[in-house]
């Protein structure tokens, strides 16, 4: 009597959970799985999935590993995108991986011989018949790829954040890009106005977060020192200091920066590469108080 009530518990159990996912979609935790069979670069998939409120898959451990390939097997045997991307070059270093929706990177699956750099960005590649994971240059590859979605129950769940802005887990607070032509200060002022801060960053995971927020992806000329994007760090009293009043747990100077403290006592994040300087890219650089084309707010998650 007790196996049929727990096999009637567990068929039960399941028929809801198949229930808050569309046709095509199968149940992973309290999110959705879709399979898109439509090979594209690593990015224009993964704004396929951010535009259907979710991102590239993440997978954190064998069991997760095991349900996403054999979902996957039911549609082609060949490699597939899954959401982890570096933009290091040091690809053996867990900690310079993420995950797109902003989880921790915390387990790897990887081929012999994997993984290898593809450059200044590498992406991740899963085969489904093993399993085995494997890197791919982000660009000019072209994959399926999978994105995790919200379950419909989810969707009618109130949202982390305000409209417009992006929540990041490990953080527990929300994040807008605002692209506007804008000095330091009305930048902060916009931020206030609506909550928040300048966005101060406390770890590289979160950094990173915030480049793949805010970048455009387009390699920005030498001189182009006003594509920056502003964040609420500023050289006050004689030290660098968060204008949320966190303390400076983590800084990510570019090479040779902070320079010119005569008047640059204000900082960015370089989102994108600058030609001659791909060192710069995901790096903070210190200006004096000029236009910048975009800058990030940061405020409180709703709970």
């Amino acid at each position: 009597m007790k196996l049929i009530i727990a096999f009637s518990f567990y068929f039960l159990a399941n028929s809801i959970v198949a229930q808050q996912c569309s046709t095509g979609q199968i149940a992973y935790y309290s999110s959705c799985l879709l399979f898109i069979k439509t090979p594209l670069e690593f990015n224009t998939a993964n704004s396929i999935c951010t535009g259907f409120s979710g991102s590239l898959v993440s997978i954190h451990n064998a069991i997760d590993n095991r349900n996403v390939t054999s979902y996957v097997q039911h549609y082609t045997n060949g490699a597939f995108w899954v959401g982890a991307k570096t933009i290091s070059q040091d690809v053996t270093n867990p900690t310079n991986w993420y995950w797109t929706d902003g989880t921790k990177f915390n387990y790897q699956n990887y081929q012999s011989f994997q993984p290898i750099s593809q450059g200044s960005t590498s992406c991740m590649q899963v085969l489904p018949g093993t399993g085995k994971w494997s890197t791919a240059a982000c660009s000019g590859t072209v994959l399926p790829f999978i994105c995790e979605l919200p379950s419909l129950i989810a969707q009618t769940c109130p949202s982390h954040c305000p409209s417009g802005y992006t929540w990041f887990a490990e953080t527990d607070f929300c994040y807008k890009n605002f692209v506007q032509q804008s000095n330091f200060n009305d930048a902060r002022s916009v931020c206030q106005a609506d909550g928040g801060e300048l966005t101060s960053i406390h770890s590289q995971n979160e950094n990173d977060f915030l480049v793949q927020l805010s970048k455009t992806g387009l390699i920005v000329s030498d001189d182009g020192w006003v594509d920056q994007v502003w964040i609420g760090f500023i050289f006050v009293n004689q030290k660098w200091q968060w204008t949320d009043g966190t303390n400076t747990t983590y800084v990510n100077w570019g090479d040779g920066e902070p320079n010119k403290m005569q008047t640059e006592w204000w900082a960015v994040l370089n989102a994108d590469a600058h030609q001659g300087s791909n060192t710069e890219a995901s790096k903070w650089n210190n200006v004096g108080q000029i236009d910048e084309r975009a800058f990030v707010c940061k405020r409180a998650a709703l709970h």
